[in-house]
């Protein structure tokens, strides 16, 4: 195998460690952002086990990671909305609205420049809205520091990704590495934030 194919398989092993901890949790707690956030580790699994089977499956490759990335998204929404007092929550299906861009994206699949462009942004705005509501919770005393470092890490990882052309191998090692224990502290804090949080 070669050192993608390796990468991968270390991106499954660690997805499949993350997803038994959100399970875990939500097994006690039911939650949109929990059930989402075990999604988005899901479809990203079944993303790099497709590349481990073939990896010239591009297309299907890259609506996983869509996928995944939505599913992140929504769960935000989510987190925001169960976050607000009952009264003061928007409607649910809104918390969803992100599953739109599903319809659009095989549009772009196959035109690497705007699809890239699409999933950078979104990463991007993802990574920024994270920080900012982790930021906000963890003042409010609701355990949230390892998710605030998790999400950092993988802002470290998207920087390095966006920002560095990848023609060196090292640095491809280094943003698959910082991603993987970027999602790994993520899934380890959402399990400590979560289970010291009373249901809402």
């Amino acid at each position: 195998m070669d050192l993608s194919s390796w990468l991968s398989l270390l991106n499954v092993l660690v997805l499949l460690f993350s997803l038994y901890h959100l399970i875990t949790v939500i097994t006690i707690k039911k939650s949109s952002f929990l059930i989402l956030l075990s999604s988005a580790l899901l479809t990203y699994l079944i993303s790099n086990v497709v590349y481990l089977i073939d990896d010239s499956l591009i297309i299907a490759i890259r609506f996983l990671n869509t996928a995944s990335l939505v599913c992140i998204l929504s769960a935000l929404f989510n987190l925001i909305r169960e976050s607000k007092p009952i009264f003061a929550r928007f409607p649910a299906i809104l918390g969803y609205l992100p599953f739109v861009i599903l319809l659009f994206i095989p549009l772009v699949l196959d035109q690497s420049v705007i699809y890239n462009l699409i999933l950078g942004t979104f990463q991007g705005g993802a990574l920024l809205v994270s920080i900012l509501i982790f930021s906000i919770n963890q003042k409010n005393q609701k355990n949230y520091l390892l998710l605030i470092i998790g999400t950092f890490v993988c802002l470290i990882s998207f920087t390095f990704f966006w920002m560095i052309p990848l023609t060196d191998d090292k640095i491809t090692v280094i943003t698959e590495l910082l991603l993987i224990t970027g999602v790994l502290i993520i899934s380890l804090g959402t399990k400590q934030s979560q289970i010291s949080k009373p249901n809402v």
